[in-house]
C-alpha cells in the first residue's frame, strides 16, 4: 500500500479502523451543525499518502484536520501536533494552524475528552509544513486510549464545539 495503516491500539484495533470510526461520527456531526465535509477517505482501502492528502486538501478544502492515535500507551490525552519553536520562519501559515489546533482542542476540552499537557507538540509534518490552508494532525488519544462509540461521539462533539470557535 502506499499508505501506513498507523499503530495498533492496545486491544488490537487497528488505528484506521478507530479513526475512522470517529472520523465518519465527526463528519455527520459537522454536515448537522452546517458544514461541508469533504473526506479523504470514507472506507478502509485508501490509498493516498500524506503528500497527496495535503495537496487535496489544499486544493478542495478550507480546513484540513487528521485524525490519529498515538503511538504511546499512556493514555496521555488528545493534542494536536503544532509547527515546532524552530521552523517560526518556515510556513506562513502556522499561526493558522496553531488557531485551529488550540481551538478545536478547548472544543475537546470543554466537550470532557481528556488533554495531553498544553494540548500541542511540535513536530515537523508534510501535512502542516506543506499545507495552505489550516491544518493540523489531531491526536485524539494514543494505543491505551477509550474508542467506544460513547468516547468517540465526546471527541466529535468537541471537534465541532472547536470548528465552531474558530468559525466565529
Amino acid at each position: 500500500t502506499s499508505i501506513n495503516g498507523g499503530t495498533t491500539l492496545n486491544d488490537g484495533t487497528p488505528e484506521a479502523k478507530a479513526t475512522l470510526n470517529l472520523a465518519m461520527i465527526v463528519k455527520q456531526k459537522l454536515l448537522k451543525a452546517g458544514y461541508n465535509v469533504l473526506m479523504v477517505r470514507e472506507d478502509e482501502d485508501a490509498q493516498i499518502d500524506n503528500i497527496g492528502r495535503t495537496v487535496y486538501a489544499n486544493n478542495c478544502a478550507d480546513y484540513h484536520i487528521a485524525l490519529h492515535y498515538d503511538s504511546t500507551s499512556s493514555n496521555k490525552g488528545a493534542f494536536y501536533i503544532g509547527v515546532p519553536d524552530n521552523m517560526y520562519p518556515v510556513s506562513k501559515n502556522w499561526k493558522k494552524h496553531n488557531k485551529l489546533g488550540k481551538n478545536l482542542v478547548l472544543g475537546m476540552k470543554n466537550a470532557g475528552v481528556k488533554i495531553y499537557g498544553n494540548g500541542v507538540m511540535g513536530i515537523d509534518l508534510t501535512q502542516t509544513s506543506y499545507s495552505t490552508i489550516p491544518s493540523v494532525d489531531l491526536e485524539v488519544g494514543d494505543k491505551s486510549s477509550n474508542h467506544s462509540n460513547k468516547t468517540l461521539e465526546t471527541i466529535a462533539v468537541g471537534i465541532v464545539k472547536g470548528m465552531n470557535k474558530v468559525n466565529k
